[in-house]
């Protein structure tokens, strides 16, 4: 495989687990099962979750159009056409659809009585290799978007106000005073010449932060800078509002991979009250992909033991 396509589906192992013991609960009680796959990138989960929920609807999601075309290919490889009649690829944003485009299929499923969904926040290695702004590493144009629209890097940086910059920033560092120095060396720079690249970026940041805390100090800036663009906050919140108000039985997994997603996670259990366990990855697991080492998979169940 192409190393720009190569993929480690995080907590896999553990999540297979998981299903295959649900799974015999509900065949004991004779549930009708849909799976959602909100991000379904390179594929990596469904391989392993498909053969296990043999009599599953799938909906597959993802809001990366290069991604699904990808993960599209692979799928109608490897499995038989008949096999797929139950798969629905969409791209779309995962929290947009549950909430407003889920409703459209509902009449192919009007039995299913049991949900279970699978959300991996994170960004893949593809993304990170292939899409235009995402490593600091790279140099490449400031865009950072995972669908193609709404704004880029590259709008906010030279043409928002500085007041918005620091609002953006900060919300992940945590530092004002920083995300101010930091703010306003990119409004200097920017006023010499527009910030274009990475690169731009990083010269610019490079002016108020030391080079023992810069390579910290980027990743939080660009993490910060993807979730505006992506409003992946704003889709985990429709994703917990749907499971909010969903009156059937379902299982709800989620892979969070910073303190915003796990606040929003937590006040989610504190509202509803729902029953939920915690995992990590095992240091051999982290071994293998380092980025996992700051995943967290949030099982949370409604339905009874």
């Amino acid at each position: 495989m192409n190393d720009d396509y190569r993929h480690f589906p995080v907590l896999k192992d553990k999540i297979i687990e998981i299903i295959s013991q649900e799974k015999d609960k509900l065949l004991n009680f004779q549930k009708e099962v849909v799976f959602i796959d909100c991000t379904l990138g390179l594929a990596g989960h469904f391989f392993s979750i498909f053969p296990i929920l043999e009599m599953a609807t799938f909906f597959l999601i993802d809001c990366d159009f290069d991604s699904i075309q990808i993960a599209k290919s692979k799928i109608y490889s490897y499995f038989n056409t008949s096999d797929l009649s139950r798969v629905y690829i969409i791209n779309h944003r995962f929290g947009d659809f549950l909430c407003n485009g889920f409703n459209s299929y509902r009449k192919k499923f009007e039995q299913t009585d049991f949900l279970i969904t699978l959300a991996d926040l994170g960004i893949s290695y593809y993304q990170i290799k292939n899409k235009k702004g995402f490593s600091f590493n790279i140099n490449s144009f400031l865009d950072m978007r995972y669908s193609g629209e709404g704004t880029t890097v590259y709008e906010i940086l030279n043409f928002f106000e500085e007041k918005k910059l620091i609002e953006i920033i900060d919300r992940v560092l945590e530092d004002l005073n920083l995300s101010k120095r930091i703010c306003g060396a990119i409004v200097k720079a920017r006023e010499r010449r527009s910030l274009n690249t990475t690169f731009d970026l990083n010269q610019a940041i490079s002016k108020v932060v030391s080079a023992k805390s810069m390579k910290d100090i980027l990743q939080k800036v660009y993490l910060a800078l993807r979730i505006y663009v992506n409003q992946e906050l704003e889709q985990l919140s429709k994703l917990l509002q749907f499971f909010n108000n969903y009156r059937k039985d379902f299982l709800l997994l989620i892979i969070s991979y910073h303190s915003l997603e796990g606040r929003m996670i937590k006040g989610f259990l504190k509202q509803t009250g729902l029953s939920f366990e915690k995992y990590k990855p095992t240091k051999d697991e982290i071994m293998i992909n380092k980025p996992s080492r700051s995943a967290i998979l949030w099982v949370i169940k409604n339905y009874p033991s």
